[in-house]
Order: C-alpha cells, then sequence, then structure tokens
C-alpha cells in the first residue's frame, strides 16, 4: 500500500520550523467479521499526530473509498472511524492540520473480512471389523461428524477431509481412508472441515481395527539395505557421487514390481535403504555409481608423460585402473591417440572426452596388476534375491572412482581444475626479459629457463590484457601443441624419454603486438586458472618430479628473492604478492597512499621456496591508487597498486 507524508513548515519557533509527524502507525488493518454474521465487521481507526506548533490543536479529516474501487464514499472531520462496515477491503486517506499552516497526509487499506472457522464436533472414535474377503475397511469424515456449522458457508458447501495423523499438514487431500490387516488395533485420525473463506477446523479422533469373521493375514514388508564405500584408485574418499539402482521383480511374480531408486551419495559410504518390498517374490538389484563433473580436473601433461613412457615400455603401468584412466578412447588400449586426445582437452579444443564421461566408477578388481585385463572391470552389482521373506542387509557393495585422463590419480573432488596443487618439489622459474613498447610495436620474447634442467614435460596458459598487448604467433612448438583464441593462449610440451635444457635455454618464443604503450609485464600474465603452469623434470629410474612453473619478467636484482606482480592488480576483494625464496627469511610489506601517507604495514615471516602473501582490500583506507614497497632483506621490488 502506498502511504506519504507531507511536511509544510511556515512558520519558525526559537529559530527551528514548524512540523508534524504522526505518532500512529498510518498502516494497513484488519478486522473480522461481527460474531454470527457474515456481511459487517466492527471497525475502529484512530490516527494521531503531534506538532512544535506554538499551538496545540489539530484538525482530522478522512475520507473512505468502500470497496477500494476509487469513488470516495465516506468524508468527515472527526478524528475516529466506529462502526459496522461491509466485509471486503477499504481505503482510507487521514488529513491532519495545525494552526502553523503544516498538512500531514497519510493512506492505507483496511479489511473486514471472515475470521471464524466452522464449529465442530465429533464423536470419540469408532470401532469397526475387517470386511472379508477383502480384509480391508474403509471411513468417511461424516461417520465422525455429530454436528457442525459455520457463520457463511452452508453446511452442504463445507468442504471435508480426513487422513492418517502424522501423514501430512494442511488441509487433507483426501476424502476416505481404508485400513487393512497390518492396521489392526488402534489408529489416530484426523477429521476436517473447511469453510468457503479457507478457514479449517479438525478434530483429532482414531480407529480401532478389529479382526473380522475370516481369516485376514498381515503380510508384511520386507526392508532392504545396501552397503559400501567408494574410493578413488588412488585410495581418496570418493565424494558427491549418485548411486542409482533397479530393483525388480524376476519373471513370473504374480505382483511384477520394477522400480528406480536414485540417490546423491555426499560422504564415501552410503547406505541405501529399500522399504515396503512385498514377501513371497523373487528380486533382482541392479547398483552402479555415476559422477559427472569435472572433465578436466586432475588432467594434466603430466599424465601424457606418463602415457608416453608407458607406451614406450619405459616405465609400464603398475595398475588396470591406470590403463583405463589413460584409453580415452576406450579402444581396450593405450596408444599415441589417446595422447592426441588427451592434449586436446588440455588445451581446451574440448570440454569434455568425446568417447568416455569424466569419471568411470566399476566394482573393485580382485588383481589390478594385470593392467590389461579389462574384462575383470565390471561397473554394477546385480543381486539376486530369492523368496524374500525378512528383511536383509548385504554388505561390501564397494566401488572404485576412475577419472578420465588422470593416470596418476591426482584429481581433487572439489571439481576445479588445478584445485590439486600439491607439490613436493621446489618451483622451476622462466625468465623473459621486460621492455617498454610503443603503441603498434612488435616484438619476439622468448621465456627462458633460470636453471638447467631435464625436461619430461611442461605446460601452461598465457593471458595478454586486451587493452595492452596481442599475441601474434607461437614459435617452438608443433602446431598441436599450442591453441591460441583471442587474448589466451594454452601450450603444452612433452618428451616421454626427457631432453636437456641448459641455463637461459628457451622452452617457447612468442611474437607480440602493442596495443598501447606499456610495459610487457604489465600486459602478459600466466593464468593459473585456465591451466596450471607446471613443468616435470627427470628424477632417475623414478616418476618424474612435478613443479610449478613460475614467469619472472626483467633482470633479478638479488638472488636471495625473486618477486612477481601482485594479481589481480587492479582488485577488488584481494590481491596477492608470491615471492620466490632462497632461504627463509621476513619480508616487510608497506602500502602508501599519493600523499605519501603509510597506510599499510605488514611482516611476514616466510619459509624457504614460493610464498604467497595476501592483501585484503579491507587493509586500505578507500579504493584508488597505492604505491607499494615489498623488501626481503636488501631485495626491494615496488609498483602500484588499483583498488577499484
Amino acid at each position: 500500500m502506498n502511504r506519504f507524508i507531507l511536511f509544510l513548515p511556515l512558520f519558525f519557533f526559537n529559530g527551528l520550523a514548524a512540523q508534524m509527524s504522526w505518532i500512529t502507525a498510518c498502516s494497513d488493518q484488519t478486522f473480522c467479521l461481527t460474531q454470527n454474521s457474515c456481511a459487517t465487521g466492527a471497525v475502529l481507526l484512530v490516527e494521531k499526530a503531534v506538532s512544535n506548533c506554538g499551538s496545540p490543536l489539530i484538525n482530522y479529516s478522512y475520507k473512505i473509498d468502500l470497496n477500494n474501487d476509487n469513488v470516495v464514499d465516506i468524508q468527515s472531520s472527526l478524528d475516529t472511524v466506529a462502526g459496522p462496515f461491509a466485509k471486503g477491503t477499504h481505503k482510507i486517506t487521514w488529513k491532519a492540520t495545525d494552526n502553523c499552516g503544516n498538512l500531514l497526509q497519510c493512506t492505507y487499506l483496511f479489511h473486514v473480512k471472515d475470521c471464524q472457522p466452522p464449529s465442530l464436533l465429533c464423536i470419540n472414535g469408532l470401532t469397526q471389523a475387517l470386511d472379508f474377503p477383502d480384509c480391508q475397511q474403509s471411513f468417511i469424515p461424516s461417520q465422525f461428524i455429530l454436528q457442525m456449522s459455520d457463520n457463511c458457508t452452508p453446511n452442504n458447501q463445507i468442504q471435508l477431509g480426513i487422513r492418517k495423523a502424522g501423514e501430512g499438514t494442511g488441509f487433507p487431500t483426501t476424502t476416505s481412508l481404508t485400513f487393512n490387516e497390518c492396521e489392526k488395533g488402534f489408529n489416530s485420525i484426523e477429521v476436517w472441515v473447511k469453510d468457503g473463506n479457507g478457514l479449517a477446523n479438525v478434530c483429532n479422533n482414531y480407529v480401532l481395527i478389529q479382526e473380522g469373521v475370516g481369516n485376514c493375514v498381515c503380510n508384511n514388508n520386507a526392508d532392504v539395505y545396501f552397503n559400501g564405500c567408494a574410493s578413488t584408485f588412488g585410495h581418496k574418499k570418493l565424494t558427491n557421487f549418485k548411486l542409482k539402482t533397479l530393483f525388480e521383480t524376476l519373471p513370473g511374480a504374480s505382483l511384477p514390481l520394477s522400480t528406480n531408486y536414485s540417490q546423491t551419495i555426499e560422504d564415501s559410504c552410503y547406505t541405501l535403504h529399500l522399504d515396503a518390498i512385498p514377501f513371497g517374490n523373487d528380486y533382482q538389484a541392479t547398483i552402479r555409481a555415476e559422477r559427472t563433473l569435472g572433465a578436466l580436473v586432475g588432467v594434466t601433461t603430466y599424465d601424457l608423460v606418463l602415457i608416453s613412457k608407458h607406451i614406450l615400455a619405459l616405465e609400464p603401468f603398475t595398475s588396470l585402473y591406470q590403463t583405463v584412466a589413460a584409453d580415452v578412447n576406450r579402444s581396450n588400449s593405450v596408444t599415441t591417440f589417446d595422447i592426441v586426445e588427451t592434449r586436446k582437452l588440455i588445451l581446451g579444443i574440448y570440454d569434455t572426452f568425446p568417447f568416455v564421461p569424466a569419471w568411470r566408477i566399476t566394482r573393485p578388481v580382485a588383481d589390478p596388476s594385470q593392467i590389461a585385463n579389462f574384462s575383470a572391470l565390471k561397473d554394477t552389482y546385480k543381486i539376486t534375491l530369492t523368496n524374500l521373506v525378512d528383511d536383509i542387509t548385504l554388505q561390501n557393495l564397494h566401488f572404485v572412482g576412475i577419472k578420465y585422463g588422470d593416470v596418476n590419480a591426482s584429481a581433487s573432488l572439489t571439481d576445479e581444475p588445478g584445485a590439486d596443487n600439491r607439490y613436493t618439489a621446489p618451483p622451476i622459474l622462466l625468465r623473459s626479459d621486460d621492455r617498454w613498447l610503443e603503441a603498434g610495436a612488435a616484438a619476439i620474447i622468448r621465456f627462458n629457463l633460470a636453471e638447467s634442467a631435464t625436461l619430461e614435460g611442461w605446460q601452461l596458459a598465457l593471458e595478454a590484457d586486451p587493452g595492452k598487448l596481442q599475441i601474434l604467433s607461437v614459435e617452438g612448438l608443433p602446431d598441436d601443441h599450442f591453441v591460441l583464441r583471442g587474448p589466451e593462449l594454452r601450450a603444452l610440451w612433452t618428451n616421454g624419454v626427457g631432453e636437456f635444457f641448459d641455463e637461459g635455454d628457451a622452452i617457447i618464443e612468442l611474437k607480440i603486438k602493442a596495443l598501447q604503450a606499456t610495459k610487457i609485464s604489465d600486459g602478459l600474465f600466466l593464468n593459473s586458472a585456465k591451466l596450471r603452469p607446471e613443468a616435470y623434470t627427470t628424477k632417475g629410474n623414478s616418476a618424474p618430479d612435478r613443479r610449478p612453473l613460475l614467469l619472472h619478467f626483467g633482470e633479478n636484482t638479488d638472488a636471495s628473492a625473486t618477486f612477481f606482480p601482485p594479481r589481480p592488480n587492479p582488485f577488488a576483494a584481494e590481491t596477492s604478492f608470491e615471492i620466490l625464496l632462497e632461504n627463509a627469511a621476513p619480508a616487510h610489506l608497506e602500502v602508501f597512499d599519493l600523499n605519501g601517507r603509510r597506510v599499510v604495514t605488514e611482516i611476514y615471516a616466510l619459509e624457504t621456496g614460493l610464498q604467497t602473501l595476501r592483501l585484503p582490500a579491507s587493509s586500505l583506507p578507500g579504493k584508488g591508487v597505492f604505491a607499494y614497497r615489498l623488501r626481503v632483506g636488501d631485495a626491494v621490488s615496488r609498483g602500484r597498486l588499483v583498488r577499484i
């Protein structure tokens, strides 16, 4: 309901303008019909205002629009509305004036409605014997009602309902109840009535079901339970999967049954409960599990390295589950074609594998070391229950989750690409020259290793700021090892036998063009959200080390600390500084406003290796441009921060 208050100050007292205000709510109100009446209800409306005008006298008037049809039916200069009003919704507009000429006005609705549900008087329960041979007994609401009446609705228009106690809320949708031989004894019920205005009343009652003349035997139903757990073949708990079950009678059942059950399992272990399964039949349960999320989760170039080593017989797989994970074209073999298909997924050419789902969930195999025994894989449990005559629990129905493309079972179960970023080896640093480019200028930039290493593979995603730089082409990689789409480049390289790179050797070259005058480091950066930058180095005869790949522009001023630009920048919620440390050391972060005033001072105790410092936006006094200085020992990094 629209409501407004108007103030017209005309006089001043002690330097203050005279004003009025309502001290009552001036809001919608509801009134009930008068007892035993279906036409009118008693209404009492009073609104009061106060004024700081010199004279305390306030005059009131009102206009009433009956039935809210935009026609004024009643006008009065009184300050109270009292009397009977017809059922319906009416609108009133109040005015109040003081001796200083101030005017105050408000408008709202008042409703006159039926508030009285039907009256209901019931008998105190019924006792009935089961009919034979149906072995049932039915009831309707009128059997329990002694008397009912309503002030507005005739008895023949009052709606009736009935249900078993505890089997619902609100007015019942059923008008009869049937009890069978398994419900002999005391049964609580609810008997309901509802008038034409939707007001309801209920009486709690009961029926006592007794044995009849015939032989009505209760044929109880069975509860069937299936228990088990699911894990990945890397022994992680498999969570958030869906369990699907088809439960059906075998051919020849007198009462055929076929029911599909689906249940989402948040934890790794499950209990599937099927109830009300009739006795005396032969049943079959088919149970399977599926997980559909995260096609790229756990899939990296590291998996391509492992597949290549397997194909070349340098490091064959040790588990059938690895073979299945690598077989992304489902040919029951692992070939170079699987490498091609997996590479397309990593590079973003595919959103999903075309021949297989994201996950395959199977029953555990007895001997996973038989790496080519594809016939050992069974995706379902098929269980036969012969002549079911009692409750039953079936245990140890376990599943193993295989993430296609994830040969080393590194998939994080958060379903985010790159979420599992735990590394046991130190980072590998890439260096590139940083220089100033004028608008329209083109340049070749090389990404060089900061250390000597034997690489078996790497992957990264680079993104250019579309307002500053354009990536024109890629050099040093086969065409099927990278994808360039607009400002985004995804690239990888793998060599299952390993290749030695000396310090300063380039692993990739880019041709870029400046769209405006800019430094290269301000317009080009690694995008770990699209593809986590990693490199894989030879480690004797064992699996290669998986190491994070870092990119640094320009020469480092101090070998003890390598600084990386804050990302994101500009930022709204939080920005992060990354530092690669040769040794554990404290880091000092200072942030200054444009007046040179220091607004943030933080000291962080950092360990050796790649460390991340997070600066929340709430640490800054507001939005705008700030300068920062980050110092570790004698090494210093300076720059600009923009909070948006």
